[in-house]
């Protein structure tokens, strides 16, 4: 060919060279020739398009991205100049623009284009993604509807428009497009996976689990369906399916670091809090011990760090708390206000006020509006000993936030979580006064009262806390809790207690003071079964374990109650000296015994 073009130097000719070249990877010699030709003929689309797909593989190869993707631009929308008929040109300058984000450039092309063609498949559904991504919800459904009218078994279409549904949480039409595409022939796993899919999220657990049980029929294999299957078994409350499935997962697929995040997450949330850091561990070595990873995979490492901390937060280990956090920030490519947050407290836990003031100004200057963290500069200066600094700043926030119910109770949080109890109380007596229908608010400072030993007014101020919003389970559990610890109207502690349990079965916080009741009442057996389930869920509650050894010791078992007070000062008790004399005491009691 080259001795012909030696000969016959026509454009024609020159270009067939140019893309036998191409094919070839002979880039250079390609583009020589190429421009040759584009030089000789300017309206030869042909040229212009080898010459854009020359500079577009350039910069798939690393070279110079940004300066050859422009120039692919360039020789691609003078292909179209050329010839504004070229299906190809416009294809490849549409393309171009939808994956490099310029969604709306590439709408605009393949508008103009079917102003004077009729789209094929592939660019109408171009078409329909580049609205979805711009955001032109109707124009998007417009497009692929029509598009799956001309081919209904188009599945991409299909994946396109049920995506739509989906963000519209439009399950059902979601729904009826897949079951549409299983009509003519066996319904595949990938279609069955999709719906349970959407039944999942629309809350349909037991129709989830039943397709998704039918695409693990038909392929075993799909890893991607098994894990979707493990969280619907999950959400819908069977915790021992669940596991199984992550198991199986797990054991298929070592490497699966989400399969193993979302196993640890449901053993931490079934209590399990040791079984719970292993898994989280075992992802973390998985991680690093693998040099790159993925995106995906880098999210599931900082999530695991993240609930490692979370973990040994709740256990008081504030030192390996804080470690954590800050490796889920190393590994975060965009970290939320939360992780900031959680950080900034355990670094005043641990008695490092500056540390926390150095997260705070960091989270601070990458979310100027964040509450929380807002309120964490005053709890730094409370830390740090400067009170009337606090009261000043705390004063001034509420003023800019407008006097908002949600700045008096994150405010009046703060302050309860620094025992700042006479502060609390007023501050939110004033949020009371200006907003007298929030329930919250009469919550928070019930509890602020009930700290400062103002019983009557608390139990007053909790009731209408529980009128307001008789779904309030932390106002029910906070009264009922109050007056059980002090042995007051005790059936109607654990009418209270029982009414948050019914909002959250699982809340240990809440099993703990139905048991805390019950034993004060002499039920020392249904105590002790609330009161094991709750060290179950949260085995780190120095109180918790408090008021099992308490039953215990009421029950003649005192080493075993013994071993519950010292897990209790093991976990950072807020009275460790009285722990120690009910555990000296217990120990006497054995020594008479004996």
């Amino acid at each position: 060919m080259e001795r012909a073009a030696a000969r016959d130097t026509t454009p024609a000719l020159l270009l067939e060279l140019a893309q036998l070249r191409y094919s070839l990877n002979d880039l250079d010699r390609a583009e020589d020739l190429a421009q040759k030709v584009a030089a000789a003929d300017p309206t030869l689309a042909g040229a212009r398009n080898l010459l854009g797909d020359i500079y577009l593989g350039r910069a798939r190869e690393g070279s110079d991205p940004e300066a050859n993707i422009t120039r692919a631009v360039e020789q691609y929308r003078a292909a179209l100049q050329a010839d504004p008929s070229d299906e190809e040109s416009c294809r490849s300058l549409s393309e171009l623009y939808y994956h490099v984000g310029r969604t709306k450039e590439a709408a605009e092309v393949l508008e103009a284009f079917s102003e004077r063609n009729s789209l094929s498949p592939a660019m109408a559904l171009l078409l329909g993604k580049a609205y979805l991504r711009g955001d032109r919800t109707a124009d998007a459904e417009k497009v692929l509807k029509g598009l799956l009218a001309r081919s209904p078994g188009n599945l991409e279409a299909a994946d396109a428009l049920a995506s739509l549904y989906e963000y519209e949480k439009k399950y059902d039409a979601a729904i009826a497009l897949y079951s549409g595409l299983m009509q003519p022939g066996p319904p595949t796993a990938y279609l069955r996976d999709r719906v349970g899919a959407l039944h999942l999220q629309a809350g349909r657990y037991k129709d989830a689990i039943r397709e998704l049980e039918a695409a693990q029929a038909l392929d075993p294999s799909d890893g991607r369906g098994l894990l979707t299957l493990a969280q619907a078994y999950e959400a819908a409350g069977d915790t021992e399916s669940a596991l199984g499935a992550y198991d199986r997962l797990v054991k298929r697929e070592q490497g699966n670091l989400e399969a193993r995040f979302y196993k640890a997450r449901l053993q931490q949330k079934e209590g399990d809090a040791d079984a719970a850091l292993q898994g989280f561990q075992a992802i973390i070595d998985l991680a690093t011990g693998r040099g790159a990873v993925t995106d995906r995979e880098a999210a599931v490492l900082a999530l695991a760090y993240s609930q490692v901390g979370l973990i040994e937060m709740a256990a008081r280990n504030f030192e390996a708390a804080a470690s954590a956090f800050v490796r889920a920030l190393d590994n975060s490519e965009d970290p939320g206000p939360e992780l900031f947050l959680l950080l900034g407290r355990v670094d005043l836990e641990r008695g490092k006020p500056e540390d926390a003031e150095k997260v705070a100004q960091e989270a601070q200057r990458r979310y100027p509006q964040d509450l929380d963290l807002t309120v964490l500069q005053g709890e730094v200066l409370i830390v740090r000993g400067d009170v009337p600094k606090a009261r000043e700043f705390y004063h001034s926030l509420l003023k800019d936030r407008g006097g908002s119910p949600e700045a008096y109770a994150r405010v009046s949080e703060a302050l309860l979580r620094q025992k700042r109890f006479d502060d609390a109380e007023a501050i939110l007596r004033e949020g009371i006064r200006l907003h007298p229908a929030d329930d919250a608010l009469f919550f928070a400072r019930g509890a602020a009262l009930e700290r400062l030993g103002k019983l009557p007014e608390a139990e007053h101020l909790l009731s209408r806390a529980i009128r307001l919003n008789p779904r309030n389970a932390a106002a029910l559990n906070y009264l009922g809790y109050m007056l059980a610890d002090r042995g007051l109207k005790l059936k109607d502690s654990i009418a209270y207690v029982e009414r948050a349990l019914a909002l959250d079965p699982k809340n240990a916080a809440y099993l703990d003071s139905l048991g805390w009741a019950q034993f004060k009442m002499a039920l020392y057996g249904p105590a002790e079964k609330n009161l094991r389930s709750a060290a179950r869920y949260e085995r780190s509650d120095p109180t918790i374990r408090e008021h099992l050894g308490d039953l215990l010791m009421a029950t003649g078992r005192a080493e075993e109650a013994m071993r519950e007070w010292e897990t209790a000062l093991a976990h950072g008790h807020e009275e460790p000296v009285r722990i120690k004399e009910k555990i000296e005491r217990a120990r006497a009691s054995l020594k008479v015994e004996r």
